[in-house]
């Protein structure tokens, strides 16, 4: 597998779900103000012009790290972006 920099728009949505992977299952407050923080996250992105599409797949993407289908389809779909944009 080759190993790809992450976009610079993925910094904060990343560094939160880095913290709800980390929370245990009882710290349910927490959890579902994480889950609040990065909807707010998601829709600041989107307004900002970042394909929906993208923002939905890397989110599947960083709930389960060790999903290698996520990341495929993340990557495959942020690339074919570059690709476009480029031509």
């Amino acid at each position: 597998m080759s190993f790809y920099q992450y976009p610079d728009w993925t910094q904060s949505i990343r560094n939160l779900y880095w913290y709800l992977r980390q929370f245990r299952s009882f710290d349910s407050v927490k959890i579902r103000k994480h889950y609040r923080r990065i909807a707010l996250e998601k829709k600041r992105l989107q307004s900002e012009g970042v394909d929906a599409k993208l923002v939905r797949l890397l989110c599947r993407h960083m709930v389960n790290l060790k999903n290698k289908h996520a990341a495929e389809r993340f990557w495959n779909a942020h690339l074919q972006k570059l690709q476009k944009s480029i031509f």
